[in-house]
């Protein structure tokens, strides 16, 4: 990771650095170039908004997940409370004595 970290480092691909581009990267470069400045801050201005959109439905469906989880983590708790109450101490209690004395009688 670190590694790859450190290659891109220093110059990129860019207006600036051409000779680092390849031959699709150098023909968008030239496309973007060629566009009015107005033209490329809106086209700037879209793909951040598609971007905003995509993280806010993301974060709409995280949540939508974790209340999910958080309903199913109640409901679940809420069973074996209900399971416990209905005698499983006490079960637990008669079949340890019983193991113990070898005896089920009372």
């Amino acid at each position: 990771a670190l590694e790859a970290f450190a290659a891109g480092l220093g110059p990129q691909c860019g207006p600036a650095n051409l000779d680092l581009c390849d031959d699709a990267k150098k023909a968008q470069i030239e496309e973007f170039m060629a566009l009015a400045l107005a033209k490329r801050e809106e086209m700037i201005k879209a793909k951040e908004s598609e971007i905003a959109a995509l993280e806010e439905g993301f974060k709409t469906m995280l949540e939508a997940l974790q209340k999910s989880y958080s309903d199913a983590n109640e409901k679940k708790d809420k069973d074996v409370e209900a399971l416990k109450a209905s005698g499983l101490g006490l079960l637990k209690s008669v079949n340890a004595h019983v193991k113990k004395t070898g005896s089920s009688e009372l």
